[in-house]
């Protein structure tokens, strides 16, 4: 017999090269703004949001902020750093952190609703800046977009991670839970009938599961694991956004960015020059050229000199970003310049202040006058910065410390006890003037009641009413709220004062 041999196969054409696979369409929306350096699945993440979404739907829904939604935001915070790994935590990072947490735990600190939760607004965007070690302004408003970004950044990664998590490992740990969460509840709701105590005690542990708050636990368990979840993906691929930073462009001609910062020099030293001579020249004097009295003169104009603060800021860092500085003596230009205009400004600085005072010995305390005296404080700290950069010129670090300075000033004020602040300042005025606003200190917090409490038994109807005793429970507690309820003020009568 003859034995045949197979035919070779027949080889393919030759096409070319093979095509590259195309890119992820996200990839390529932010490219090198927003790399995915970790770009593996994350069960492990998932499984902490959504126990993080379960803490919070079972302790806010219903609940005053206290020391329980401390613990919720804690706990969202934990579980997204953790996913550090071996990530070098710098100082900066931990003092982000740590701001960002005491920040936080304002909330069972004070009841003043306007303070803490200006203090949790900011406690984001702090950490996520030192998370995402951003150096630049625009850097710092790119990070503090990048957890809303991340729900459309972190599809393609929660596609992974719940792929990963399709194991058989789920199956055991759900049917475990099951378990175990019927044996409890029998248990409880036999001992609960058994026992009347316990079952108070039952009643004020377990939350209400009613239909009428399923609706509002479902939306907060599904905002709590969505910013948890988003904040982890933020930990394990942090974006980049100082690449939004323009490069500057450094300028030809020195006169370029001498003469307009020399016009605004010249404006501010007319300025000064005119609060010396109403600061000098006595009462009769500045009637008689502007026809104010000095008390009327001085409460004028607080919020502009506040935008001139800010925009004078601005003008600095253009400034110092386009001026040249390659010989001797064009640096000391620079610094001679823009530390002029620095040190004017702080005079701008403690004019605002002046007035701000004033303008709160005539017309009384308030929370928006408190609030924006301590931002014209930070930036008065901010120029300082700018100061201190311009012995070196380089100030690439002024942004990151401004926003620990500027989140460092918040908490200052939350732990300063502002609403006790207003009040005592409007009660002292009331002492020398017989002037004051019941109705705004009656609206204060319960901060403010051991401050009010001096006030005379004939006074406290004016401010106090049946409605300030409290029953919290422990997730509630809340300091503010239980130096308030020692004070059993159930005035009789009604406001007498005029």
């Amino acid at each position: 017999s003859q034995l045949s041999t197979p035919a070779p196969p027949t080889p393919a054409p030759y096409t070319g090269p093979a095509a590259p696979a195309p890119r992820p369409v996200l990839d390529s929306a932010f490219g090198s703004l927003w790399p995915e350096t970790r770009p593996a699945g994350r069960p492990v993440a998932l499984a902490m949001a959504l126990g993080v979404g379960m803490l919070a739907a079972l302790v806010v829904p219903g609940r005053s902020p206290g020391i329980g939604s401390v613990l919720v935001l804690v706990a969202g915070g934990a579980a997204a750093t953790s996913l550090l790994g071996r990530r070098r935590v710098t100082p900066a990072l931990a003092a982000s952190l740590t701001l960002a947490g005491l920040l936080v735990a304002t909330l069972a600190l004070r009841d003043a609703a306007w303070v803490t939760s200006l203090c949790v607004l900011a406690a984001g965007p702090v950490a996520v800046s030192g998370v995402v070690g951003t150096r630049t302004v625009p850097g710092l408003l790119g990070a503090v977009a990048a957890v809303p970004l991340a729900g459309l950044r972190g599809l393609p990664w929660l596609g992974r991670s719940l792929a990963a998590s399709r194991g058989g490992s789920w199956l055991p740990a759900l049917r475990t839970a099951a378990v175990s969460l019927g044996l409890v509840g029998v248990l409880v709701a036999l001992f609960a009938s058994a026992d009347p105590l316990f079952s108070r005690w039952v009643d004020a542990a377990v939350p209400d599961l009613g239909v009428d708050v399923a609706s509002l636990r479902m939306l907060v368990l599904v905002v709590a694991s969505g910013t948890t979840l988003a904040s982890s993906y933020v930990v394990l691929n942090p974006p980049r956004p100082d690449q939004l930073a323009l490069t500057p462009r450094i300028v030809t001609r020195g006169y370029e960015w001498l003469v307009p910062v020399g016009l605004v020099v010249a404006v501010y030293l007319g300025f000064v020059a005119a609060q010396a001579t109403a600061m000098f020249g006595g009462h009769d004097h500045l009637r008689a050229t502007t026809g104010l009295t000095y008390a009327d003169y001085v409460h004028q104009g607080f919020g502009q000199l506040t935008v001139a603060t800010a925009l004078t800021l601005g003008i600095v860092a253009a400034a110092a970003r386009r001026a040249p500085r390659r010989t001797t003596a064009q640096r000391q230009v620079l610094r001679a310049a823009l530390g002029a205009l620095c040190v004017l400004t702080l005079v701008v600085v403690a004019s605002a202040l002046f007035r701000l005072h004033v303008y709160e010995q005539a017309y009384g305390v308030t929370r928006l006058r408190v609030l924006v005296g301590a931002f014209e404080a930070w930036l008065g700290v901010v120029v300082l910065l700018v100061l201190g950069a311009g012995v070196r010129l380089r100030g690439g670090w002024i942004p990151r410390v401004a926003v620990l300075v500027g989140a460092s000033t918040l908490l200052g004020l939350a732990l300063a006890n502002p609403d006790a602040y207003i009040a005592g300042q409007n009660l002292e005025r009331y002492q020398e003037t017989q002037k004051v606003d019941w109705d705004y200190l009656a609206g204060l917090s319960a901060d403010a009641v051991p401050t009010l409490a001096r006030l005379p038994i004939e006074d406290q109807a004016c401010v106090f009413g049946p409605d300030r005793a409290r029953d919290d429970d422990p997730l509630e507690w809340n300091l503010g709220r239980v130096r308030a309820a020692e004070r059993t003020l159930v005035p009789t009568g009604r406001c007498q004062s005029p």
